[in-house]
């Protein structure tokens, strides 16, 4: 975002680079990623919190959320850990070239850890997996709430 509005440093040529045909559609592009990027993130935070399981007094199912957090974390997975590095290792910059000095130095301080993001996504996912298949409900008897019971 600040490469984008012209606020970092050492970035112009990159700036000028990106916003080349329409500087509109770049900024609508960068703003959009950038919504999706929060939105599946506080997604994912959804995995390890109570409200990842009970939203607003009713269970969250699990087969749709574990799907779905498989797919996210195979997509971020293939997306940033594997096409991007492969891509930097055979020599082709996410930058174009166009970034040096400081503000590479930044740029890459910044985005190094989303290569981290889709690997610990499907960890997540394995962590909720494990901990909704050892809830089991008990029976619910005479109008009394329904009690979980958590396997060992």
């Amino acid at each position: 975002m600040l490469m984008i509005v012209g606020l970092m440093p050492g970035t112009a040529e990159l700036r000028e680079f990106e916003l080349a045909d329409d500087h509109l559609v770049g900024y609508a592009y960068v703003f959009g990623l950038s919504v999706v990027q929060l939105a599946t993130s506080f997604l994912t935070v959804g995995l390890a919190s109570r409200w990842g399981v009970e939203l607003m007094n009713r269970r969250v199912p699990r087969l749709p959320v574990i799907m779905v957090a498989t797919l996210g974390g195979l997509a971020v997975t293939w997306l940033f850990t594997v096409s991007m590095t492969t891509q930097i290792l055979t020599g082709h910059r996410p930058d174009a070239g166009h970034t040096h000095g400081t503000a590479l130095v930044l740029m890459v301080a910044c985005y190094a850890p989303i290569v981290l993001w889709g690997p610990l996504e499907l960890l997540a996912t394995y962590g909720y997996w494990r901990r909704r298949r050892a809830t089991v409900p008990a029976p619910q008897l005479h109008g009394q709430r329904r009690q979980v019971v958590s396997g060992g």
